[in-house]
Parts: C-alpha cells; sequence; structure tokens
C-alpha cells in the first residue's frame, strides 16, 4: 500500500506507480520461463509400443550418422507403463541393491508382454525395449532367429530377471526325500477336500524338510494338459545332453505349449522328442514311475499327484539341466496367460509368486480339473500338485483349487 507524504507531486507519485507495476509484470513473466530443474514434461511413455515404423517410434529411435558423437541422454524418471494386468502403482526401486533371485516378488521383476505386430523381428524387439537379442529369445524359448507371428504374445525380461523364486543349486543327485502325511501339516485342507464332491488328491513338498507330504497318494488321474509339464522337461533335458552350455531350449513350441497350453504345439513337440517312450525314459531316470504317456492322446496319460510334485521338485534342482534351461522353464510356468490364471494363484495372496501349469478336461463322468506348480506360502517355497475328478462343472474343479490354495496359505508349514 502507497501513502501519499504531505506536499508531495501527484504527477510524481503516479509515474512512480506505473513504473513499479511495469517492473513488476517483467518480472513475472521472466519467472514463468524459468522451470526449475528435472520437471521439464518427459516424452509420451509407451512409446515401446508403437509399430515399427511409425511416427512415435521414429522420434524416440533416433539413428545417429556414422562417425556421430551420441551423447548420452538423462533417462526419464518416470517408468515405463506397466502391462494391463499388472498393478499399475510405481514399484518401489533400490538402486543399490545387488539383483539376485529373492523369494519376495518385486515389481520390476513381474512379467511384461508385447504382441507381434506384421513387420516384427526379434532384434526389431529387443532394441525397442532396452534388452538383447539373446535375453529376449531365451525368456522365450526361442531361438535368435525365430520366425515371429502376429499376434504371438513375448515375455519381454527385465535386465536382471532371473526368477521370482530363491533357486537352490543345481544338482544332479537328488536322494529320494521323506514321505509324511499331509493331515500333519494342513489338516484343514485335507478335511476340505474330503467335503468336495469327485476325486481328489493332493500332494505337497517343501524343501525346507525335503518331505512330500501326500493325501490320496496311489490314485492315478488322467492328466490332461499337466502332462505338458513331462515334455518340456524331456526336451530341456535333451538339449542338455547335446550341449551343456545351452541357453536356448533349441526349439519355439515352448511358449505356445506352457504359457497358451496350445495343443498343437504339445503334439508337435511330444513327436520331436521321440514320443511317449522318450518321456517316460526320462521321468523313470528322475525316479518317477507311476506316470504313463498315452501313445494315442497325451491328455489320457495318467499320473499321480506326488509323481507331479517329484518332477517339480527335481525341476527346482535342475536335475539334468544348467541354470539358463532351469531359467526358461521356471519363467514360462510363471507366464501363464491371463486367462488361465485361475484356480491356485487366485486363492492365493496378492503378490505371490507362481510358476505353474493347469489341466482340464470335460469327460463323460465328469470335468478333470489339475493345477501343479511352484508358489510360496508364508515366505516357504511350497511345491504342489493338485489333482480332481469327476468335477460337476469345470466352474466347481476351478473353485475346488482356489479353495485349497487359499486354505494352504492360512497354515503354519515346518
Amino acid at each position: 500500500m502507497l501513502f501519499r507524504k504531505k506536499g508531495s507531486n501527484p504527477l510524481i507519485l503516479f509515474l512512480s506507480f506505473m513504473l513499479i507495476l511495469v517492473v513488476a509484470f517483467a518480472l513475472g513473466r521472466c519467472g514463468n520461463d524459468l522451470a526449475p530443474e528435472g520437471v521439464t514434461p518427459s516424452p509420451t511413455v509407451g512409446a515401446s509400443h508403437a509399430s515399427p515404423g511409425s511416427s512415435n517410434s521414429a522420434v524416440h529411435s533416433p539413428t545417429p550418422a556414422a562417425g556421430a558423437q551420441v551423447t548420452p541422454t538423462k533417462p526419464a524418471s518416470v517408468p515405463p507403463s506397466p502391462a494391463p494386468t499388472q498393478p499399475t502403482r510405481e514399484p518401489t526401486r533400490n538402486p543399490n541393491r545387488s539383483p539376485r533371485p529373492t523369494a519376495t516378488p518385486k515389481e520390476k521383476n513381474r512379467a511384461r508382454y508385447y504382441v507381434v505386430v506384421a513387420g516384427d523381428t526379434l532384434w526389431g524387439i529387443s532394441r525397442k525395449f532396452g534388452i538383447t537379442v539373446d535375453d529376449l529369445a531365451r525368456a522365450n524359448g526361442l531361438s535368435v532367429n525365430a520366425t515371429l507371428q502376429v499376434g504371438q504374445r513375448l515375455i519381454i525380461p527385465s535386465m536382471d530377471e532371473d526368477s521370482d523364486f530363491e533357486l537352490p543349486p543345481i544338482t544332479n543327485r537328488l536322494d529320494a526325500p521323506k514321505q509324511a502325511n499331509l493331515r500333519s501339516i494342513a489338516p484343514d485342507l485335507v478335511e476340505y477336500l474330503t467335503s468336495r464332491q469327485g476325486v481328489s488328491a493332493a500332494a505337497v513338498y517343501l524343501p525346507e524338510t525335503d518331505t512330500i507330504y501326500t493325501w490320496n497318494t496311489n490314485i492315478k488321474f488322467q492328466m490332461a494338459s499337466t502332462v505338458k509339464v513331462p515334455i518340456m522337461v524331456t526336451q530341456l533335458s535333451q538339449q542338455y545332453r547335446r550341449d551343456p552350455s545351452a541357453s536356448s531350449p533349441g526349439t519355439d513350441l515352448l511358449v505356445p505349449m506352457i504359457t497358451v497350453s496350445d495343443n498343437d504345439a504339445a503334439t508337435a513337440l511330444l513327436n520331436a522328442v521321440g514320443g511317449p517312450a522318450a518321456v517316460e525314459r526320462e521321468l523313470n531316470r528322475r525316479g518317477i514311475t507311476h506316470t504313463d504317456i498315452n501313445p494315442n492322446a497325451w491328455g489320457l496319460s495318467t499320473t499321480t499327484a506326488p509323481d507331479m510334485v517329484m518332477l517339480l521338485r527335481s525341476l527346482y534342482y535342475g536335475q539334468y539341466l544348467n541354470e539358463p534351461l532351469r531359467g526358461v522353464a521356471i519363467r514360462l510356468m510363471a507366464s501363464i496367460v491371463q486367462d488361465q490364471r485361475w484356480g491356485v494363484p487366485q486363492g492365493l495372496p496378492a503378490g505371490t509368486p507362481i510358476a505353474f501349469k493347469g489341466g482340464w478336461l470335460p469327460l463323460d463322468d465328469g470335468w478333470l480339473v489339475h493345477q501343479i506348480g511352484i508358489t510360496e506360502v508364508k515366505g516357504k517355497t511350497v511345491i504342489f500338485a493338485f489333482y480332481n475328478s469327476k468335477q460337476p462343472t469345470w466352474d466347481y474343479g476351478k473353485d475346488t483349487l482356489r479353495n485349497s490354495a487359499m486354505i494352504l496359505s492360512r497354515e503354519d508349514l515346518p
């Protein structure tokens, strides 16, 4: 506020007032033009999903002239957009933490996906996401020269991605595990399964006790698509025997067979590994002796819940594999497409890591609805196999699996 002094000239006061307004206006304009460091708007996030050759791709991936010096650009502080099925909250990042497998799921290690469009190649996609073509091919069980199909769903691994599980060292020699009744650690689960319609069996292996806990041990079930896991393990083991340093599985059929449960891929790969006899030989060398692969219809192959837990135990320890090939199997089973993530994944607490495979098939006497896999209960690794036949409906079978996982996740395991 201005105060007029006695005897002062009104014209001088008026001109002084106008001068102050002009200076204040000029300073305000300058201040608005000076943005503080770090708040300059970033480029639109999501350009990595642009089609090859699109304007977005050209703008954000310029090709420097030959011999030109490229000045590194400070990366944007905005994290990549999550896949639609992933949580939208920003992950917690700690740049000082050494990347290693951990039992605690990390948001940056959750699987991201890319859907192939016309003209895509593995090399082009790897550049788009800032990863090596070898890592991209390995994560998807592909050769680096694989031909991609429009609409194909590719896993985009993180730079430090290995597994959401703390995996043990690779070993070829595994002693027989101890055996116990599932009721001794999960009485509520056994009581629940007993109350359900149809026929059920369950097996749970705990690495900390090296014990398989079983219920309805000797009942044999037709496997439906869970047979695809023995087929996968046979292919990976054969690749390891051909090349003990192999990092690629030597086939492009594993991704569709496991992640989307493609039946044509399973038939082709079963023939490629040498048919049912070759899969049974692979199982036998791992101490799995109650599984029979049907030569006429692989979905009607038979097994027991303990047999499939024994197979996953063998995979968990990397028996007759190396670390890269074990990693391929675990990552594929962790990347099942969203519309098949019912049952056990839905019954576990949110964020629980899981690598699994399901199988479902309608028969004359009801539905087969199975799931096998590796997960965690209160920070402890759990390998499980839940087999259910004669389920009244598919939804009833899915409920059996979901509630089984929910009950097991509440148990205080040894």
